[in-house]
């Protein structure tokens, strides 16, 4: 069974055909789009010098396994004047715009008559773009999961980091504390304690000292 997009483009060939054939037979008058006609041309004077011309050409046959030919020509001009004196032309140039104008009418007809080219010409502009579309949607989301990794990765870093800071920084503080503390024990044991008892000691030996005179003193009758 014949599908329906070949029959329409059988059905799209044969229309163009029969506007061809429409516009042959109303008959044009011939003339090209484009004419430059030049009925009169005088020239009086044509000069040509050529100097160091310099030609070269290689012939190149072959017979078997077919013919097969090759030409080459290398040609070189050292200097080349032209010199054209006394020219006098007369030239009509016409361009008609017509035959354009009617091909774009025609198109424009079919696309009006026929909307599904159309379809066809765009259906691969959306492809395209949901391509596009689909491809940066991926992109964005890997850029997007990546920079999530790297804050995450950097906040454990940062953490751990600052646990072993603080960690760090009361074991210090303790053993600064034990060694201030010590020191001062042994300063207090060893220091305070001997010095003050030998202190005391003589002390009280000053004060019996100073007792016993006074005794003697008022056995003697002396006042105090």
């Amino acid at each position: 069974m014949p599908d329906r997009d070949d029959a329409e483009t059988e059905t799209f060939e044969q229309e163009w055909d029969d506007e061809e054939e429409a516009e042959t037979g109303a008959g044009h008058d011939g003339d090209p789009d484009v004419l430059l006609d030049v009925p009169e041309l005088h020239v009086e004077e044509i000069s040509l010098h050529v100097e160091d011309l310099q030609a070269r050409v290689s012939l190149r046959a072959e017979v078997l396994d077919l013919l097969k030919l090759n030409v080459g020509a290398d040609v070189s001009l050292g200097r080349v004047e032209l010199d054209i004196k006394g020219v006098q032309a007369q030239a009509l140039l016409k361009v008609r715009l017509d035959n354009v104008a009617e091909m774009v009418g025609r198109v424009l007809s079919t696309v009006d008559a026929n909307p599904r080219i159309l379809e066809q010409l765009t259906s691969g502009l959306d492809a395209a773009a949901e391509s596009l579309g689909s491809g940066a949607g991926r992109v964005a989301g890997e850029l997007a999961e990546g920079a999530g990794d790297a804050v995450r990765e950097v906040g454990e870093s940062t953490g751990k980091t600052v646990g072993d800071v603080g960690e760090s920084t009361g074991k210090t503080v303790r053993e600064v504390g034990d060694d201030a503390g010590g020191k001062a024990s042994r300063r207090t044991a060893e220091g305070a304690s001997p010095e003050s008892g030998r202190g005391s000691g003589r002390a009280g030996r000053t004060v019996q000292r100073g007792r016993t005179a006074r005794g003697r003193e008022r056995q003697h009758g002396k006042p105090p």
